[in-house]
């Protein structure tokens, strides 16, 4: 036992006096490290491990909402809005199919089932914008939400820009010059009968639909491919030429008077709320000034039925839609 202590103290001042004649070097070692400056070249990084997420394809995505409401959300994977716009189109549908004998819900129903429709398609060019990082993309195209655009016309906020307020009286103005013109007689140059007519509640879905398809789809699409002024001025021919089949509620002979005044307004009006678009980069002041300029409109379209049951056509008031 005496001998393995013996061995061990030895071996351990061997060790220490070895490990002191080292410690100099090591610490010059060390000095010499600090010294040398550190260069870009002496340092080496490892190769970046992020992968970019696969980018989806805004043509496929829009394609497919146009063909059935919510299958371009379902596309990005957001099957709980896919299943919203499906099952709100498909409910408006049904019920205006079982109200054949009310020709009025039935006309309502289906003007709001393809407003529906129509905002599905914007919401699924906008989502997959956003779900790509905008990259690729270099218009700001409008964001809103369906909330959003749903109380923009009761926002002061937004009811009190000049732009809006003053965009919906100069429409109206307008919209009046030109009814006068297109008509001659004291009556709503539209063809309604006493059975059938538009709800000026339906106002808000038409806002809402019309101005997120040709001003927050279609204008940011082509001012992808022309620029901010041209995607405006094609959108708003695009605007204008979808009203075209409502001459059909004319007489023959008040046809030509629609295309002449009617469809130049309606255009102008399409280029207003692009401008209106660009310059706030959301629809809200858009669907506002289309929401209200319609809900007139339809008001009136409803004063001309109950005018019509009576006779009586003292109110005098015409404007294109």
């Amino acid at each position: 036992m005496k001998t393995l202590l013996t061995i061990l103290c030895s071996t351990s001042l061997l060790y220490s006096e070895v490990i002191e004649e080292q410690i100099p070097e090591l610490i010059q070692f060390d000095q010499n490290l600090i010294q040398q400056p550190l260069t870009l070249e002496a340092m080496q990084f490892p190769e970046p491990a992020l992968e970019l997420s696969r980018q989806k394809s805004s043509f496929l995505a829009v394609s497919l909402s146009t063909l059935m409401p919510g299958l371009g959300n379902a596309y990005l994977g957001d099957f709980k809005t896919a299943s919203g716009f499906f099952g709100t189109v498909s409910s408006t549908i049904g019920v205006a199919a079982l109200s054949e004998s009310n020709e009025t819900i039935q006309l309502n129903n289906l003007i709001t089932a393809q407003n529906v429709w129509s905002y599905g398609i914007y919401a699924a060019y906008r989502d997959v914008r956003i779900y790509n990082g905008q990259l690729g993309y270099s218009y700001k195209m409008p964001s809103d939400s369906l909330s959003d655009l749903t109380t923009a016309p009761f926002r002061f906020s937004v009811m009190k820009k000049p732009e809006v307020w003053g965009g919906i009286l100069g429409a109206l103005a307008c919209g009046i010059g030109m009814g006068s013109l297109m008509h001659n007689k004291a009556r709503i140059p539209i063809k309604l009968s006493s059975e059938m007519s538009i709800s000026p509640f339906v106002a808000l879905p038409v806002g809402i639909g019309e101005e997120a398809f040709f001003r927050g789809f279609l204008q940011s699409q082509l001012s992808e491919v022309l620029t901010p002024w041209g995607g405006i001025a094609v959108s708003s021919l695009a605007f204008g030429a979808v009203h075209i089949p409502n001459a059909m509620a004319l007489e023959p002979e008040d046809r030509w008077r629609y295309y002449a005044f009617g469809l130049p307004l309606i255009t102008g009006i399409g280029v207003y709320c692009g401008w209106l678009t660009q310059k706030n980069h959301s629809l809200k002041e858009s669907v506002a000034l289309h929401t209200w300029y319609d809900f007139v409109v339809f008001s009136a379209g409803t004063l001309a039925s109950g005018a019509a049951i009576t006779g009586r056509y003292e109110f005098a008031f015409s404007t294109p839609f």
